[in-house]
């Protein structure tokens, strides 16, 4: 077995590196190249192959998976609206009714979670409608507010001021969810 030998030699004037005696006579490549570069391109095509043919059936089950959980998130968001929605058709009859007592405890209850359900449904949004319906769910807080004190004071116009407010304000949530 012969060693594979480089010997380089620095020539000043030329500032040049030659390189003398490289033996391959372990292995012959010339001899072989053909038959490589044969087995390389066929491994190369049967690859490609067996990829384009295998990535649609691969990859269907996870585009399937995240289409479903994105349907499913929406319909959880589409369920909460409508409770949501029904609640305010509740509170809307203790308003014009002018029910105070059943307006500020309706409030404190069932609405007491509406920022949080609100937030969860903005989650499912976009970025942009999810900032929207941010902005908005605050609104509808802030008028919430405004009711529960026009409730305490027993002030009529103001309280069906800030429920038309706030039933506008969940609307446009509705609208950017749907």
């Amino acid at each position: 077995m012969e060693r594979v030998f480089c010997a380089f030699r620095y020539i000043m004037n030329n500032h040049e590196i030659i390189c003398k005696g490289v033996f391959l006579s372990v292995f012959n490549f010339k001899n072989h190249w053909t038959g490589f570069k044969q087995v390389a391109i066929t491994f190369c095509v049967m690859l490609v192959l067996v990829s384009t043919l295998f990535a649609p059936v691969l990859t269907q089950p996870a585009i399937a998976q995240s289409s479903s959980k994105a349907a499913v998130a929406r319909a959880v968001s589409v369920q909460r609206l409508q409770v949501l929605s029904d609640r305010f058709d509740r509170l809307e009859k203790y308003v014009y009714t002018q029910n105070w007592n059943d307006v500020r405890t309706y409030i404190h209850g069932p609405f007491g979670e509406i920022r949080r359900e609100l937030r969860m449904v903005a989650g499912q949004l976009d970025r942009t409608q999810k900032e929207k319906a941010n902005d908005l769910a605050d609104s509808l807080f802030k008028n919430f507010v405004g009711l529960d004190t026009a409730a305490k004071d027993r002030d009529a116009i103001s309280a069906e001021s800030a429920f038309k407010n706030a039933l506008q304000d969940f609307e446009a949530i509705s609208k950017l969810a749907s």
